[in-house]
């Protein structure tokens, strides 16, 4: 149980350190008998005491008395001596975990802030107080699920306090004004806890127990979410308005559909303009005619197919891979039939890619596949294609290598005449702003790279 308790209690140091106002660390004991500090915390709401964070440091028993002493009585310490780090004089208090001790809690607070705290001020350091008494017995869990529960305090937050008896003993002006916005109307102390928008389900089972509790509840118009954590005497609450951001959440998934829905219909147009062209292709009499005709559908299926995996997708973004197989498949099996018996291998990764970009590589790998099957193996019964992709930082490089005839005699990119070819010059250079290089050999390697921001985990 120590180390799962002592990880609840590092997971819910910020909230601490954020109500007491105050630096708060975890120390454990060495096997040389020092206290090691594992995790720590540093208020947002007030100076901190200390200058740096102390984790991974064994503190001297001279420097933390206080520490020692609780560790060694298993009771709290409150220290009377006065530190001053950086020109500021702070007081420690430290406070043992588990019975017997296996850790220990130090608390360093500035004495200016103890010394004239508001009303406010007190307020949440005597709630810091009796957290920091609840977690030290034993980790905070959730009610409802049994498991491990921890949150920290946000700036846009409301703080209440909630007695035994299950009224409200403290609301801070955040609260105030949150509740009224909720139609909560009057003065909130005093009031019983019920009376509170959604508190059946978010207060009212933390209250009397032990543990805590994230809720959300609409309220109105509004849309409340609660973190209840009980204390000693009552409860804790911390309150948040989410309205604008839950309203953000939902015209988000309005537009994201939208952008599935309209991807699913590009790709039914494209789907159908291919069919229109393969029965086109059907029709003609000239072989040129419908081999052009052919290599069109191929272009048009092969942006379907990027349609199709974006229409799935949560974002204007896909892992490339996945179309570039259907893409490579596609390309083999329209060309079965008419030349040698060609395998194709594809390898690597791209991670995810960019909507425009993955319809622009794919046409790019559609016409380079088609290459390499109808004029790399000319006189040859079989062959390999190999498709490579590769994902560096700030570029992705694709290349198609054939184990074919080689490049023609006096070939020059720049000036050859096949349209397919020209296709992807012009959307390798004008689009992907990329370069493209033909390498012999035995067979062809066509390499295209082109700068593409971020890395695969992106």
């Amino acid at each position: 149980m120590a180390p799962f308790h002592l990880h609840n209690i590092a997971e819910n140091l910020q909230l601490v350190a954020d109500m007491g106002y105050g630096d708060v660390a975890l120390a454990v004991p060495r096997d040389d008998g020092k206290l090691e500090v594992t995790a720590d915390a540093r208020p947002m709401t007030a100076v901190a005491a200390l200058a740096a964070s102390r984790v991974g440091r064994a503190l001297k028993q001279d420097d933390e008395l206080e520490a020692y002493q609780a560790f060694e009585s298993g009771e709290p310490v409150m220290g009377e001596q006065r530190r001053i780090t950086r020109g500021i004089s702070y007081a420690t208090a430290a406070y043992p975990v588990g019975e017997p001790p296996h850790a220990v809690i130090i608390r360093d607070v500035a004495q200016q802030v103890i010394e004239a705290p508001g009303k406010m001020e007190s307020a949440f350091m005597d709630a810091a107080e009796e957290l920091l008494d609840s977690i030290r017995r034993e980790p905070l869990l959730d009610v409802r699920t049994g498991v491990p529960f921890s949150t920290v305090r946000l700036a846009g937050d409301g703080v209440l306090r909630v007695g035994p008896s299950g009224s409200v003993t403290y609301a801070s002006p955040n609260a105030v004004n949150i509740m009224r916005l909720a139609g909560v109307e009057g003065v909130l102390p005093g009031l019983p806890v019920s009376a509170l928008p959604g508190a059946a389900v978010s207060i009212a089972p933390v209250v009397g127990s032990k543990g805590a509790l994230a809720t959300e509840v609409e309220a109105g118009e509004r849309v409340l979410r609660y973190r209840s954590i009980s204390l000693p005497a009552g409860a804790l609450v911390l309150v948040e308005d989410v309205t604008e951001a839950r309203r953000r959440e939902q015209e988000l998934k309005v537009k994201e559909a939208t952008i599935r829905e309209v991807h699913h219909r590009v790709k039914n147009n494209l789907q159908t303009i291919a069919s229109l062209l393969r029965i086109q292709a059907r029709r003609v009499q000239s072989e040129d005619a419908r081999r052009a005709l052919r290599e069109a559908t191929e272009r048009v299926s092969s942006m379907a197919v990027v349609h199709e995996l974006l229409s799935g997708s949560d974002e204007e973004r896909i892992d490339f891979a996945q179309a570039a197989d259907t893409v490579v498949d596609m390309v083999r099996r329209g060309l079965a039939g008419e030349g040698p018996h060609v395998s194709v291998d594809l390898e690597g990764s791209t991670g995810l890619v960019p909507a425009n970009v993955a319809t622009s590589l794919a046409l790019v790998l559609a016409e380079l596949m088609h290459n390499a099957i109808e004029h790399g193996f000319v006189g040859r019964e079989e062959g390999l294609v190999t498709v490579t992709m590769r994902r560096i930082p700030g570029e992705l490089v694709l290349s198609v290598r054939d184990d074919g005839v080689g490049l023609p005699p006096g070939f020059d990119p720049a000036t050859h005449s096949n349209l397919g070819l020209e296709i992807v010059r012009t959307i390798v250079q004008d689009d992907l702003r990329g370069t493209l290089s033909f390498s012999g050999g035995r067979g062809t390697t066509v390499t295209v790279r082109f700068p593409l921001a971020g890395t695969q985990e992106d």
